[in-house]
């Protein structure tokens, strides 16, 4: 049984072809498109269009994901510059201060120190002359000698 049947094409669906083969022809005409078409895997991608349509899909869910994740690693790579500034920041200022401490501390301890030295030495000095003037005194005749404590109250 033959069938002789024919399927007339409504009017409205010859239109739409019609208007995607010019948009086609457009697009081919791209002199960007035509350089990709003619590649080797712009012709094998012209002859599987399935392929070509799953690749076109997963070029376009891919954006958001991808653009995602370039932001996280750039706010993270922000925050870890950013962080790692202030941390040196701080770390510098402790420093500083710590310095500051430690030397005001030796500035202070330096102070005392000469304060103490100064005091023995002038003490050894005045010790050392008291005695060494007795000394003198005692061994020479016809000289008065001074008791302690007149010599004290001479000296001061």
């Amino acid at each position: 049984m033959q069938c002789n049947t024919v399927t007339t094409i409504p009017k409205g669906l010859l239109q739409l072809r019609d208007s995607l083969s010019s948009m086609m022809d457009s697009l081919y005409k791209d002199p960007k498109v035509a350089a990709l078409m003619n590649t080797s895997m712009g012709q094998y991608l012209n002859g599987h269009p399935f392929l070509a349509l799953a690749v076109l899909v997963f070029g376009s869910m891919a954006t958001v994901p991808i653009g995602i994740f370039l932001t996280f690693a750039t706010v993270t790579f922000i925050g870890a510059t950013v962080g790692f500034v202030l941390l040196e920041v701080f770390l510098l200022s402790l420093g500083g201060v710590s310095l500051l401490c430690v030397l005001s501390a030796l500035a202070i301890l330096s102070i005392l120190v000469s304060l103490v030295l100064g005091a023995c030495y002038i003490t050894s000095y005045n010790v050392l002359n008291f005695y060494y003037s007795q000394r003198y005194q005692n061994t020479q005749p016809g000289v008065k000698t001074h008791t302690h404590t007149e010599a004290l109250h001479l000296r001061f």
